[in-house]
């Protein structure tokens, strides 16, 4: 069956920017050219899709999944939809949502994984089942024969991540570190169309200094978050450092640190805070630390 799954998603995404095919093809390639990619007609090379990316503003890997995957843009709309429930806690429509994809038996192996991840994920949250099956059901979805396809996105770090989280809700830190520590924090792939690991990293960071906090060992939560701090100035991120800083303070704190040195810490966490309007990061503070924060 004629599949031009490409050229009409490279279309859509023209119509999108509102820009004509000449004004997608200047200083890449004839608007001729353009015309006979969106019909399906001839198959870019890898330097003209690459310069179509950047113009469409998506990674060149968005475009290689669709060549591999025909069904690839539908199925990443589902996963961004999915990725935004999750943000907004909304449980109970993923998991409609995904009882419905599963229904259809997907054939892409990574999407039923995916799915199947945030499926169990989601019944945990809903009290549909234990945390202990949550885990146990999770731990299986990274023991099946399909590592290479866990590659794919990070979703082999995702899980290991939820598999962590999910330990230290149970207070079992030792196991939660265990999952922690199979993430491979030095890679250096930016390739997922979907998310940024460099970005993502600093989720994984905050999350083992945190678990660390928990345990007590706070010189080695210590040196997680001035891992997560410096990284996040690296990448020019705000989305953890101000939980970085926040921590920071309380192992300072915690340790008897000069004043000054715990008040640094706090008055940095809430300057953070107070950019990305975290209002209840700030009353916190506001409540248990306001000895040490210059607010005058």
């Amino acid at each position: 069956m004629f599949d031009n799954s490409l050229g009409s998603e490279i279309m859509r995404l023209r119509k999108e920017k509102n820009l004509t095919q000449k004004e997608l093809g200047e200083e890449i390639c004839t608007q001729a050219t353009i015309s006979m990619i969106e019909k399906g007609a001839i198959k870019p090379g890898l330097d003209i899709l690459y310069l179509i990316s950047l113009k469409l503003d998506k990674p060149i890997s968005y475009f290689a999944n669709i060549m591999l995957n025909e069904d690839y843009p539908l199925i990443n709309s589902i996963v961004q939809e999915l990725e935004s429930l999750t943000i907004s806690h909304n449980y109970q429509l993923i998991y409609s949502i995904i009882k419905r994809e599963l229904s259809f038996k997907p054939k892409d192996k990574w999407y039923e994984l995916f799915l199947h991840w945030h499926y169990f994920l989601s019944a945990y949250y809903l009290n549909f089942i234990s945390i202990d099956i949550a885990i146990e059901r999770l731990i299986n979805l990274l023991n099946s024969k399909h590592n290479s396809i866990l590659k794919k996105d990070f979703l082999y770090d995702r899980i290991c991540n939820s598999i962590a989280i999910l330990y230290s809700t149970n207070k079992n830190y030792e196991k939660a570190l265990f999952f922690y520590n199979k993430i491979n924090l030095n890679i250096n792939d930016t390739m997922s169309p979907r998310l940024n690991h460099q970005v993502y990293k600093l989720r994984i960071i905050y999350n083992k200094a945190k678990t660390l906090y928990d345990m007590n060992s706070l010189e080695e939560s210590k040196i997680q978050i001035e891992i997560g701090i410096k990284s996040s100035i690296n990448l020019e991120n705000m989305s953890f450092i101000g939980s970085f800083y926040y921590y920071l303070g309380l192992i300072q704190e915690k340790l008897n640190y000069k004043k000054e040195d715990i008040s640094h810490s706090f008055n940095k966490a809430y300057f953070f805070f107070n950019i990305l309007d975290r209002k209840m990061y700030k009353e916190i503070m506001e409540k248990e630390h306001r000895v040490f924060l210059n607010l005058d």
